[in-house]
C-alpha cells in the first residue's frame, strides 16, 4: 500500500516516447501492482476460503478507489475510473491463477 501511495503522490511518472507504448506500460503496471497487493492480502488473511478471497478483493478495490481520489489532489495527476478496472483485472488474474483456473 505504501508503494502504491508513493507512486500516486508523484506529479508525473516516466513516459515512453510512443503514446500507445506508454499506455500499455502504465496499465500493465496497474495490473501488476494490484495483483501483488491482492496476493499479499490473501496471504495475510490466512486460510484460503471464498470468503477471504472476497474480503481481499473488496479491500483492494476500495483502496484502488481511494488511490484514484488521492490522485485528484496530486498536481499533474487525474483520477480515472478505468484505472480501477485495470487494478481489478490484475486481481482477477491472480485469483484465477491461485485457484488453478488458468
Amino acid at each position: 500500500m505504501g508503494v502504491i501511495f508513493t507512486l500516486s503522490s508523484l506529479s508525473s511518472l516516466p513516459s515512453a516516447e510512443k503514446i500507445w507504448w506508454d499506455y500499455i506500460l502504465k496499465k500493465t503496471a496497474h495490473m501488476v501492482e494490484y495483483g501483488i497487493f491482492y496476493f499479499l492480502m490473501i496471504r495475510a488473511l490466512g486460510e484460503r476460503t471464498k470468503r477471504n478471497y472476497l474480503i481481499a478483493f473488496l479491500v483492494c478495490v476500495v483502496y484502488a478507489i481511494s488511490d484514484e481520489i488521492h490522485q485528484s489532489f496530486t498536481p499533474g495527476r487525474h483520477p480515472k475510473p478505468t484505472d480501477v478496472g485495470y487494478d481489478s483485472l490484475g486481481m482477477v488474474v491472480v485469483y484465477l491463477k491461485s485457484r488453478g483456473l488458468i
